[in-house]
């Protein structure tokens, strides 16, 4: 098994996850429609670490015209197994160095436009109960949800979101 962090935070396995997430179940051929800038064998090997390494996991087979086509699922008791307080900071750790290498390779290119490309950061604190967090929690994973299966069409660009909550050290301390 490869290291976790690694498996996770590949933008084309980030895509799949989203995907079969979002629909619970999905074969090769589902993804392969929406992901249509990613060649099908590189999907192929992709979906295959994933297995592997039980992020998702295979929930049936079908015969179509001599091959096999596979329906996958998230393996959440894998998941689940590997969300432990012990890697708690090992997976943020990653998480954030890879949206660090993601922006060092971006910046890196002398013909970028950060204007033109949209690129921003923002750190914003919002002061809210649990059961309104949670409520606001939930409209996110409805505005996402709207989007995360758009098709391509021309226009469309593949842009990286990434959220993170955590208490404030303030809060934390008391």
């Amino acid at each position: 098994m490869q290291d976790i962090n690694q498996v996770l935070l590949n933008p084309i396995r980030s895509r799949i996850l989203q995907y079969v997430a979002s629909h619970e179940t999905a074969t090769a051929g589902e993804i392969a429609s929406l992901m249509t800038d990613v060649p099908r064998t590189t999907l192929y090997r992709h979906l295959k670490i994933l297995t592997e390494n039980h992020v998702i996991t295979v929930v049936a087979e079908t015969r179509v015209r001599g091959s096999v086509e596979r329906t996958y699922a998230l393996d959440l008791k894998a998941i689940s197994d590997l969300n432990t307080t012990e890697n708690a900071l090992q997976n943020a750790f990653g998480f954030l160095m890879k949206i660090y290498g993601d922006f060092a390779e971006y910046f890196s290119d002398p013909n970028i436009n950060p204007g033109v490309d949209r690129i921003f950061l923002s750190n914003s604190g919002l002061l809210l109960s649990d059961e309104e967090f949670d409520d606001f929690l939930l409209q996110l994973s409805q505005l996402l949800k709207k989007h995360i299966n758009n098709a391509p069409d021309g226009k469309r660009k593949q842009r990286s979101i990434s959220f993170i909550s955590s208490p404030s050290n303030e809060e934390r301390k008391g």
